[in-house]
């Protein structure tokens, strides 16, 4: 499916769908060398609200695993531990609401598909450097962190630098992630 975006730009063609959201992105330029790294390598800086937030999402989709597993042998103990589960999400969620959401970037506009991105920065990128970003939907539908490669960093009306990049390095969870937040409209 070709999707046409940002008409104002001379001409420029998105063979992937894409999807305008409020996002809390954090990015940091990167020397070549580390660009293929794993982007959840301890030597990048990762906010510790994306770290808990990531290992909660991780935690939850491997309990939901193990969940259907056990119901299929034992559905009283799936059962009592699904309540458990719930009871230790209404938990974390408090904290959360509590605490860590004090402490999250303000989410800003980024344009986004399976393969790349667009955000505004304050000063240009030269194209062809390398960035590592992390990614938090507000609503916690996705937390993913990547490296890229600047395309094209141009001045905007706002005094803002309309930034776009390609992902060099993702998981294919956060990948596929991606592609489903795309897909449902999630914005």
């Amino acid at each position: 499916m070709e999707n046409v975006q940002h008409q104002n730009v001379s001409t420029e063609r998105r063979v992937m769908s894409r999807i305008d959201a409020a996002l809390r992105i954090n990015y940091q330029i990167i020397s070549d060398d580390v660009a293929l790294n794993d982007p959840y390598d301890p030597n990048f800086v990762l906010p510790r609200y994306f770290l808990l937030l990531a290992e909660l999402d991780q935690f939850d989709h491997a309990l939901n695993y193990e969940l259907e597993q056990l119901s299929e042998k034992d559905q009283q103990i799936a059962r009592i531990l699904s309540l458990f589960n719930q009871k230790l999400n209404l938990i974390t969620g408090s904290l959360y609401d509590a605490i860590v959401q004090s402490m999250l970037p303000v989410p800003e506009q980024v344009n986004f598909s399976e393969t790349g991105f667009s955000f505004f920065t304050d000063r240009p990128i030269t194209e062809g450097a390398y960035i590592h970003v992390t990614l938090s939907h507000p609503e916690n539908f996705f937390h993913v962190a990547a490296t890229a490669q600047v395309v094209y960093s141009r001045e905007e009306e706002n005094n803002k630098f309309r930034t776009g990049a390609y992902f060099i390095t993702l998981h294919p969870q956060d990948r596929a992630k991606l592609g489903e937040c795309v897909k449902a409209g999630f914005a």
